[in-house]
């Protein structure tokens, strides 16, 4: 069975065990709290490690989980260890997120920039967005910074790029020169 098939049952069943039990947001919660963890390169270690029993893994989620994550939450990690799928459980987190998104019809945008951006920017640009045909009913806007785009910004909403950096703009004047049949090279 391929991993993301994997991936996407576990998710699916927390979800719906989430929901009949009315905790939905605390999981959801949970989940981003195991990706924050999962940042940790020696947790990640163990995580993957076939050579640290389940029952160790265990004590190291007890120590970490069990008295801060919602009890359903907890029973879940231990079930996805007890079926040597720890390794999976980043990615398992990923899919609960995704699927959780998708059902908020939440769309997930991600907008570099060359330096900081100030709030009132962030909000012009959530008021643009809306009236666009690019989002479902609400948006979760992801900001990074990359210095080398020069300025400008660069938006990333599922598939599709808007690229409006100072970075490709000068790309496209150096191609138009070169290709140019006008201006001859000496």
């Amino acid at each position: 069975m391929s991993v993301h098939k994997i991936t996407n049952r576990y998710a699916k069943s927390v979800i719906e065990l989430a929901q009949e039990n009315g905790v939905l947001e605390e999981i959801i919660e949970n989940a981003k709290f195991f990706k924050e963890v999962a940042k940790n390169r020696d947790f990640l270690n163990l995580l993957r490690n076939p050579v640290y029993k389940p029952a160790t893994k265990l004590k190291v989620f007890s120590a970490l989980f069990q008295n801060r994550v919602n009890k359903i939450f907890y029973r879940f990690i231990e079930l996805v260890v007890r079926k040597n799928r720890e390794g999976l459980l980043p990615l398992i987190m990923d899919e609960i997120l995704i699927q959780y998104k998708s059902m908020q019809k939440i769309t997930d945008i991600e907008l570099t920039t060359a330096s900081e951006m100030p709030e009132e920017f962030i909000t012009e640009l959530k008021n643009v967005l809306k009236k666009s045909s690019l989002i479902d009913e609400s948006m979760e806007i992801n900001t990074h910074i990359d210095k080398s785009i020069l300025g400008g910004f660069i938006i990333r909403i599922d598939d599709k790029l808007i690229d409006s950096s100072v970075k490709s703009k000068l790309k496209a004047i150096e191609k138009n020169i070169i290709e140019s049949k006008y201006i001859r090279v000496i």
